[in-house]
C-alpha cells in the first residue's frame, strides 16, 4: 500500500524544480533588466532636464534663434548620453530655425536621431518655456529567453522656463485689431524717459524698451535717453509702424549708445507671451482698508485689505515686510508710502518692538482691478500717486522682485474694451517722487506715468501699454539683479 502511494508521487520534484526555475528566472530578469531599465530611465531624465535648461538659457536672446536653442540643447545631450553623435543627424552643423524639430513619426518616437538608439524632440512651446523629449531603445537581456521582445522604448520629458525679462520696459499688447498701435507713447513736450542701467558686456542685461506692437517717441528731443552711455539697452518692436519708425530715427530723438554695429531703430523682435508670474498669497489677516493722516508714521501690516489704502496729504504710511492685497478701491497716495528704514528702529511694528531691521524689508502690493457699471476703461480701482506723494518700495526675492502687482481682471478682454483694451490701474501724476526698486507688473494694464519729481524711478515696467504723460521725465532705473526672475524646471 505504502509503495503504491510512493509510486504515485514520483516525478513531482521535476515539476517543482521547473516552477522554481521559472520563478528564479523571473527574479533574475527583474534584477538584471529591471535594474538596467531603472538606471537608463534615470540617465534619460537627467539628460532631458539638463538639455531643457540649456535650451531655455537662449530663450531671451535677441534676435531670437530657435537654431541656437536647439544646438545648445543637442550639445548638452551629446555630453550626457553615451555613444551619441551629431554625425548623420539634421543638427550635424546647425539646427533648423524652427520652433519644433524632431517631432514623433509613425512609431511615436522622435525623428531626430542622435545615434546609439537615442531620438529626441526639441520645442519652444511658449516664449518662456523650452521642452526636450528623449526616447531610447533599451536592450533587455533575460526577457528574450522567454519569448519577450529584445528591446523596449524608454522616454523622458523635461520642460524648463526662463521668464527672466531682461528689459527695462516690456509692453505686451498684441491684439490684431491694434496691430500697429503704439504700445509705448509719450504725450507732451518735452516729455521723455531716461533708461539708466549698469551697462557692461553681459548680453542678457539689456534694458531698453520691448513692445509687441509699435514704439512712438513723441515730440521731445530727446524723448528716449540711455544713460550714462554705453550698452544700457536698445529698442525692440514686433510690429513697428512706418510713422513711428521714421519718428524714432529722427536725429536727436533717441540719445545714447545702443548695441554697437546695429543700425536703425527699433530692432525687430519676436512676440513675447504673458510671463504669468505667480501672485503670492497674502496673510489671512483682514483689514477694512486704512486711512493715514498727519502725525507720526502709521505702520501697516501685511494682509487682505477689503477697502482702499489712502495716505492723505502729509501722512506717512510704513509697510512692514510682506504681501498686501488691496481688493477694492485701490491705493491713493498723497503723502508718503514706504517700506521700513532705520528711522523705524525702536518702534512697535505690527505688535513687535523693532530693535533691528530685518534682512529683507521687501513688500509686494497687489491691486484687484475692476470697472464701474458700463465703464469700458476698467479704472475703478486705481493705484494713484499724486504730485505731492513720495513712494519708496524695496523689492523682495520672495515675491519675485515685484513691488506692485496688478492682477488680471476676469474677462478683461471682453469687458475692458476701450482702445487698446486692458485695465487702467497705475496712474502716477507729474511731480510724484518714487523709488520703486522692483517691477511694476500689470501685463493687462494700460499704465500712465508722469515725470518723477525726484527718486530713482522704477526698476522694471511690465504692462499692456505705457503712456508717458505730461512734460516731465520718467526715470527707469533698470537693475538686472532686481527684476522678476523665474528660471528652472517646471516638469
Amino acid at each position: 500500500m505504502q509503495g503504491a502511494w510512493l509510486r504515485k508521487q514520483s516525478g513531482q520534484a521535476v515539476v517543482l524544480v521547473a516552477i522554481a526555475v521559472l520563478a528564479l528566472t523571473a527574479i533574475l530578469a527583474l534584477a538584471l533588466d529591471g535594474g538596467s531599465i531603472y538606471l537608463d530611465k534615470r540617465q534619460l531624465q537627467n539628460a532631458a532636464d539638463s538639455a531643457a535648461l540649456a535650451g531655455a538659457e537662449r530663450l531671451m536672446a535677441v534676435p531670437q534663434s530657435y537654431a541656437n536653442m536647439h544646438d545648445q540643447a543637442v550639445g548638452n545631450l551629446l555630453q550626457n548620453l553615451p555613444g551619441t553623435t551629431k554625425a548623420g543627424t539634421i543638427c550635424s552643423s546647425n539646427c533648423p530655425s524652427q520652433k519644433t524639430i524632431g517631432p514623433p513619426g509613425g512609431n511615436g518616437v522622435g525623428t531626430l536621431d542622435l545615434g546609439a538608439g537615442y531620438h529626441v524632440e526639441l520645442t519652444a512651446p511658449t516664449s518662456y518655456t523650452y521642452q526636450v523629449t528623449v526616447w531610447h531603445t533599451h536592450n533587455v537581456v533575460v526577457a528574450p529567453i522567454h519569448g519577450f521582445q529584445p528591446t523596449i522604448t524608454l522616454a523622458a520629458r523635461a520642460t524648463a522656463q526662463n521668464a527672466n525679462l531682461p528689459y527695462a520696459v516690456v509692453l505686451l499688447q498684441d491684439k490684431l485689431a491694434y496691430a500697429t498701435y503704439s504700445n509705448f507713447n509719450i504725450n507732451g513736450t518735452p516729455g521723455g524717459i531716461t533708461i539708466q542701467g549698469p551697462g557692461g558686456s553681459n548680453p542678457y542685461d539689456r534694458g531698453g524698451i520691448f513692445s509687441n506692437a509699435s514704439i512712438a517717441p513723441g515730440n521731445g528731443t530727446p524723448s528716449i535717453t540711455f544713460s550714462p552711455g554705453g550698452n544700457q539697452g536698445d529698442l525692440w518692436a514686433v510690429n513697428e509702424s512706418n510713422t513711428d519708425r521714421a519718428a524714432l530715427q529722427t536725429a536727436g530723438v533717441v540719445s545714447g549708445q545702443q548695441t554697437t554695429g546695429v543700425a536703425g531703430l527699433p530692432r525687430s523682435a519676436s512676440h513675447l507671451d504673458f510671463p504669468t508670474y505667480p501672485e503670492p498669497v497674502p496673510p489671512a489677516a483682514s483689514y477694512n482698508g486704512s486711512t493715514v493722516v498727519n502725525g507720526p508714521p502709521t505702520y501697516l501690516c501685511p494682509g487682505q485689505y477689503t477697502n482702499q489704502i489712502s495716505v492723505q496729504n502729509g501722512g506717512t504710511a510704513v509697510l512692514a515686510p510682506g504681501v498686501y492685497q488691496v481688493q477694492a478701491n485701490g491705493v491713493n497716495v498723497q503723502g508718503t508710502l514706504r517700506t521700513l528704514d532705520s528711522s523705524d528702529l525702536n518702534q512697535t511694528v505690527c505688535g513687535q518692538l523693532l530693535t533691528a531691521l530685518p534682512n529683507d524689508t521687501g513688500v509686494i502690493i497687489e491691486v484687484t482691478p475692476a470697472n464701474a457699471s458700463g465703464n469700458t476703461q476698467c479704472n475703478k480701482h486705481i493705484f494713484s500717486a499724486a504730485a505731492t506723494s513720495t513712494i519708496t518700495l524695496q523689492p523682495s526675492p520672495k515675491y519675485f522682485n515685484i513691488s506692485l502687482y496688478v492682477e488680471i481682471m476676469p474677462n478683461w478682454q471682453n469687458v475692458c474694451t476701450s482702445q487698446p483694451l486692458g485695465t487702467n490701474v497705475v496712474r502716477f501724476s507729474g511731480g510724484a517722487c518714487y523709488s520703486i526698486g522692483g517691477a511694476i507688473y500689470g501685463p493687462a494694464d494700460n499704465m500712465v506715468l508722469t515725470g518723477s519729481g525726484c527718486g530713482t524711478g522704477v526698476g522694471q515696467i511690465v504692462a499692456w501699454t505705457l503712456l508717458i504723460n505730461g512734460n516731465g521725465n520718467v526715470n527707469e532705473n533698470f537693475d538686472p539683479n532686481s527684476v522678476p526672475y523665474m528660471k528652472g524646471l517646471t516638469q
